[in-house]
């Protein structure tokens, strides 16, 4: 175990303090602790085990919702029971101080300070609060992607009516060769008059992977901000914040990185802190200068839920980023290698390159609405996808080779 999972278990054990027990790695089946690493096959078909997915299902929607592993989902329906049975503002203290903790190693995981991150409920709620507390005015440009998601999308054009700036909507070549191929075209769109470019990560509609570091800093320096919607890339790749040098990021631990559900994630890079103003002022707000008294305080909200991210996050490391990464590089390309030679009628709308696509995988059948497929798939073999973009595919850490061979014998079938 190296010396990030160390400090993260470490601090899972000392989590007890707070009077909320915070137990090591445990679930009804075996510790993902006790597994060795680097077994092959055989140890990503044990690590299914950490999962409730029904047997007759495959999951293979991770751009959209993952499971949690069993240790997650126990927890936060332990820390559910337990508010139900005392829900006093006494009791209730102790998951302030568990959510501070939250913080704390959150900032660490992206490489940030803890000022500069707070918690919302999911991407779409992060990217809202930084579109509606910025000031944009008539004769201001903002440079956005078409392909973003709607709630760094039509969230924009929604503001632009507001208060009359405008936006820019910028394309990307559908078969990129190169990074530059992704940089290049907003960088041809900038103008003196270009206050921030805003941008997904990695596309949910395509798979494309953005060259966001490159992006940023060329932003950078030319004085302009930058947004950088990080739904499919928080867990699926290594993501130091200070290192990307973006303005703002924004997340959800539901997705790649397998946390509890409804949490997201919000970075404000701290010199540009006071530039967003507060979208809801609710009990405990404070005036300070973090990211989570300022901008993420609803109110009443489900803390049980974010109670468990310290978990999320030491089940993560345990495994460790790298090993994390390479098995969904790996389960992609297999997966696109598959559908290349056993439906070589296939269209990919995501770029083969690994280095050009995350972990998402993007097809069309000719002669079949992807729609229709997204419905059989589900209803005859109970493979969970999406229909964004496509037929969309995006295998994790719960899948197996065998799983992704049965996706592909299910999908040449619906293509006869």
């Amino acid at each position: 175990m190296n010396n990030n999972r160390r400090h993260f278990m470490k601090q899972l054990i000392t989590a007890s303090a707070t009077g909320i027990a915070l137990p090591l790695l445990a679930s009804s089946k075996e510790p993902v602790t006790n597994f060795e690493l680097g077994a092959g096959e055989a140890y990503w078909e044990k690590l299914k085990g950490q999962f409730s997915i029904a047997p007759n299902k495959i999951m293979m929607n991770a751009a959209n919702l993952c499971p949690s592993p069993n240790v997650i989902r126990d927890k936060v329906m332990e820390y559910h029971t337990a508010l139900n049975s005392n829900v006093s503002f006494q009791y209730r203290a102790l998951f302030a101080s568990i959510r501070k903790k939250s913080i704390t190693q959150l900032a660490q995981f992206v490489g940030a300070d803890e000022s500069e991150v707070g918690i919302t409920r999911n991407t779409s709620e992060a990217n809202c609060t930084i579109v509606h507390g910025l000031d944009f005015k008539p004769g201001d440009e903002i440079i956005i992607w078409e392909q973003n998601h709607p709630s760094n999308r039509e969230i924009w054009m929604s503001q632009a009516k507001r208060f009359g700036f405008t936006v820019i909507k910028v394309a990307v070549p559908a078969n990129p060769k190169t990074k530059n191929d992704l940089v290049e075209p907003f960088e041809k769109a900038i103008t003196s008059k270009t206050k921030l470019i805003s941008f997904s990560h990695i596309s949910n509609l395509s798979g494309i992977a953005m060259p966001a570091k490159e992006i940023c800093m060329m932003a950078n320096a030319k004085g302009i901000m930058t947004m950088v919607d990080g739904a499919q890339s928080l867990g699926m790749t290594n993501i130091n914040l200070h290192e990307l040098g973006c303005t703002f990021y924004t997340a959800s631990t539901h997705k790649w990185l397998m946390g509890s559900f409804e949490n997201g994630l919000l970075y404000i890079q701290k010199d540009s802190f006071n530039k967003v103003w507060p979208n809801i002022v609710g009990g405990g707000w404070k005036d300070s200068k973090t990211v989570d008294e300022n901008l993420c305080v609803l109110g009443q909200r489900n803390e049980t839920s974010p109670a468990a991210i310290p978990e999320a996050l030491g089940f993560y490391e345990t495994i460790g980023r790298k090993k994390i990464e390479e098995r969904v590089i790996e389960l992609s390309t297999f997966l696109k290698t598959q559908i290349q030679s056993k439906i070589p009628q296939a269209q990919f709308v995501t770029p083969l390159s690994p280095e050009l696509s995350g972990g998402i995988v993007i097809i069309n059948l000719p002669n079949n609405e992807f729609h229709e497929v997204y419905d059989k798939l589900y209803s005859n073999y109970g493979i969970a996808t999406a229909p964004s973009g496509g037929i969309r595919l995006s295998p994790h850490i719960y899948n197996t080779l065998k799983d992704v061979d049965v996706v592909v014998d299910a999908l040449k079938e619906i293509s006869r």
